[in-house]
């Protein structure tokens, strides 16, 4: 093998090492692309399923806060009714105690 051949083989070799070098840091900068890309997908995922499930949480929270909020105020319903009913019975023993404190006095 002669001189010149040695050269064009070094020169071959380096160019096709260089060719390899070129595609090696291409892969890795798609990698890496492609890597961010999921990533990103991922968070955007999670965060929907976040905000997705924040919602059905506040949701079932107002439904059973109503529905509690119609019982309770049911219940003050039914007892200003027996307030009220009561009121009436005794409202002419209540009359006639406050008048005849009055003639008293």
């Amino acid at each position: 093998m002669g001189r010149a051949e040695v050269l064009r083989t070094i020169k071959d070799s380096e160019s096709e090492a260089e060719r390899i070098r070129i595609d090696a840091a291409a892969k890795a900068s798609e990698t890496i692309s492609n890597a961010r890309v999921s990533a990103s997908e991922t968070l955007s995922t999670g965060r929907q399923s976040a905000d997705d499930e924040a919602a059905s949480i506040t949701s079932e929270s107002r439904a059973s806060s109503a529905k509690e909020a119609t019982k309770v105020s049911a219940e003050g319903d039914s007892k200003l009714e027996k307030v009220a009913v009561n009121g009436k019975k005794n409202r002419k023993s209540a009359a006639e105690v406050v008048l005849s404190a009055f003639r008293k006095a």
